[in-house]
């Protein structure tokens, strides 16, 4: 990590431990370990300030941990093994993420960050698939698939099973700021809108039916009874941005 990285993370945690008191939020991530030796909040806490500063693997990340500031900032003087945070990583609750990204959310809220994001007086929700995790020979009980066509060694084409993930993400995007309020992968045999209503009714109950006032689909949505269902049952206006003169 560079000198100008260890100066702005040095100020990303004074801030966040001022600001969200970053050391308590992150003792609320726990994982299925029974007895860890690590605490989990060190592991979480080496996570997010890894991310901060885009540290680009597990095994630099695990370097980083050998710093003495670093392990200040986590709160545990040993450094932690890239196998730790990999084994942690996937073994984190899904749910307990989404409470602390609720929470920081509100805090910003409150704290009139988002003010900047505003159209007219209005906090804006966009809402988006994105896929990932595609492989065509690796799969889950969760991996959607579909057929694609190949060619081989003699040019010669045939259909062969891909496996991917594609999840809807829910972005309050601004000049400023943007931030990622929620995401709901897609299920097998399911549209991207099912997705989507199961994302919106989520957060209207985890985030309330004011905290945001408009959202913002692309033309796909603008198909089937999305637009009557969001606007009806869950009192969103929308707005779809369509791309061809239909």
């Amino acid at each position: 990590m560079s000198n100008t990285d260890f100066s702005q993370l040095s100020q990303f945690v004074s801030y966040a431990q001022k600001r969200f008191d970053l050391s308590l939020l992150a003792g609320c991530f726990a994982d299925a370990r029974p007895q860890p030796d690590i605490p989990s909040r060190a592991v979480a806490l080496s996570l997010v300030l890894g991310e901060v500063v885009h540290i680009p693997s597990l095994l630099q990340l695990q370097e980083e941990t050998k710093l003495p500031q670093w392990q200040r900032w986590m709160g545990y003087p040993h450094p932690i093994s890239h196998d730790t945070f990999g084994y942690v990583s996937e073994r984190l609750e899904p749910e307990q993420l989404r409470r602390v990204e609720i929470w920081i959310c509100r805090q910003l809220k409150r704290g009139k960050a988002f003010d900047g994001s505003k159209i007219a007086g209005l906090l804006v929700v966009s809402l988006d698939a994105n896929e990932q995790f595609c492989s065509d020979h690796r799969c889950c009980e969760d991996c959607l698939s579909r057929e694609i066509t190949c060619k081989d060694a003699q040019r010669q084409e045939f259909k062969q099973t891909q496996y991917y993930h594609k999840q809807v993400y829910a972005q309050l995007s601004g000049p400023d700021l943007s931030v990622i309020l929620d995401v709901e992968p897609m299920r097998q045999g399911e549209e991207e809108c099912a997705a989507a209503l199961r994302l919106l009714r989520r957060m209207r109950q985890k985030y309330g039916p004011r905290f945001f006032d408009v959202v913002v689909v692309d033309s796909w949505y603008a198909n089937g009874p999305f637009l009557k269902t969001v606007a009806e049952e869950l009192g969103w206006p929308t707005v779809a941005v369509l791309k061809q003169e239909r």
